[in-house]
């Protein structure tokens, strides 16, 4: 009975650490926590995909204002300048956002708002505003990132997602230069997937102000495929940073998948658990 009580303990110790490990994990939403699936250069706006559950009080900022990756700052981005040469929008969530919910930066939802107007926090002299992301038709970044209340432009603290699209002269990520070029922020990386940029050059308006709309194609065989199976983070990371698997639709907030990833901590205390009750063979 002394054997099982202490067994007991044993376990409920661990349930305790794995539930403390999950809580600092869920503190900030994580570089394979969501990813931006389309943009409308015309309308500025954008969809983002949660890719994990993303719990009520995190706040997350998207800018267009490209990253130089030499000044380790976003371009012109200063204490005066609040939304730096481009624009800047928040996103706070009231509700945990299940995985597999798209939001679209055009509505707000029962779990999240969107701030697209009013005054940037900050501690310069000068003021700036929310607002939508003004989307260069021919070439952009669009940023998710993490940050403090005030400044948050000049603070960024956890880098989620990195998405450029551009012309044939800016194809790639580089050091950002003026509205059209940036690159990519500590934490992300081309080989994770979570900073992406479209090889396929039509995927932007042009030079004579010809605009464009492109999404994920949830229709495509390779998204479905992931729908249908719930697919984990870095599977669908790995589909949306695939230019053939987008195509000229823009998706709409609303529920993509619903099928939930393992846990894999519960999964392992399950594990521990079933060897420390596992009765002992009598000796022979």
């Amino acid at each position: 009975m002394k054997s099982l009580i202490n067994r007991l303990r044993i376990v409920f110790c661990i349930v305790l650490l794995c539930l403390s490990l999950k809580n600092q994990a869920e503190a900030a939403v994580t570089a394979t926590g969501l990813a931006i699936i389309g943009y409308d250069d015309f309308a500025d706006s954008f969809s983002t995909l949660a890719l994990e559950d993303i719990q009520a009080g995190e706040v997350i900022y998207f800018t267009n204002n490209g990253w130089n990756s030499t000044e380790s700052k976003f371009n012109g981005a200063d204490i005066n300048q609040p939304a730096g040469n481009e624009s800047l929008i928040k996103l706070t969530v009231s509700q945990t956002i299940s995985r597999g919910t798209i939001l679209s930066s055009t509505s707000n939802g029962t779990a999240w708002q969107w701030t697209n107007m009013g005054l940037i926090p900050s501690t310069g002299s000068f003021s700036a505003n929310f607002s939508d992301l003004a989307l260069e038709n021919e070439s952009d970044q669009i940023y998710a990132f993490q940050a403090s209340v005030e400044d948050p432009l000049m603070t960024p603290s956890n880098f989620i997602y990195a998405l450029h699209f551009g012309s044939a002269s800016n194809l790639l990520f580089s050091d950002a230069e003026d509205s059209l070029t940036g690159n990519i922020p500590p934490g992300l990386s081309l080989l994770a997937k979570n900073a992406f940029a479209h090889t396929n050059p039509d995927f932007h308006g042009d030079s004579d102000g010809n605009h464009s709309a492109w999404g994920l194609n949830i229709n495509d065989s390779d998204v479905q495929n992931l729908v249908n199976n719930g697919g984990t983070s870095s599977q669908w990371l790995n589909v949306i940073a695939n230019s053939e698997n987008w195509g000229a639709i823009q998706p709409t907030s609303g529920a993509l998948f619903a099928a939930p990833e393992p846990n894999r901590a519960i999964l392992s205390l399950l594990g521990i658990g079933s060897l420390l009750f596992r009765r002992k063979r009598p000796l022979v």
